[in-house]
């Protein structure tokens, strides 16, 4: 599968969730916590400031699939990345997907800032995609880089600090 990213990294995977935590797909700006069994990292697709991801290391597809030492584990960092990104980022909602027709877990931070909401209406699940393909449309220039960069080191501390 080929896709690009947001700085325009061309990557062509067979599965972008095992090559994310294998280490061969670089995810802008890095892991924000890897754990025993997960990695937490910014959305590589899409540049929403708090368009977090946590994805399971093992590929698998569903929260059924995983032992009861992983479940634990997920519960515990979805409260911890959830608590990060609404103290550090400037939104009205965060919601939480995970979806099964995907070849590897993964959990999706969606956070409603206060520009998503003026130009998209209230938090809806039903907008999502249509937000998600706006923020994918092209590469981000170098400024709005660094405003989502630093957004990424806000959260990882605040993940720190936990």
């Amino acid at each position: 599968m080929k896709s690009n990213d947001f700085l325009g990294n061309e990557w062509d995977v067979d599965c972008m969730g095992c090559a994310i935590s294998n280490g061969s797909m670089q995810v802008p700006g890095g892991f924000v916590q890897k754990t025993s069994y997960f990695a937490v990292h910014q959305d590589p697709l899409i540049p929403l400031p708090g368009f977090f991801v946590i994805g399971s290391l093992r590929h698998i597809r569903s929260m059924s699939e995983m032992q009861d030492v992983e479940y634990q584990e997920l519960a515990k960092l979805t409260r911890t990345t959830h608590r990060a990104i609404t103290e550090t980022i400037h939104i009205e909602a965060l919601t939480l997907v995970q979806e099964e027709s995907s070849p590897h877990f993964h959990l999706w931070f969606f956070p409603w800032t206060r520009d998503v909401v003026k130009h998209y209406g209230q938090p809806s699940l039903t907008t999502i995609r249509e937000i998600m393909s706006d923020y994918r449309r092209d590469p981000i220039d170098a400024a709005t880089w660094m405003e989502l960069e630093e957004s990424i080191e806000k959260i990882r501390t605040r993940m720190a600090e936990a």
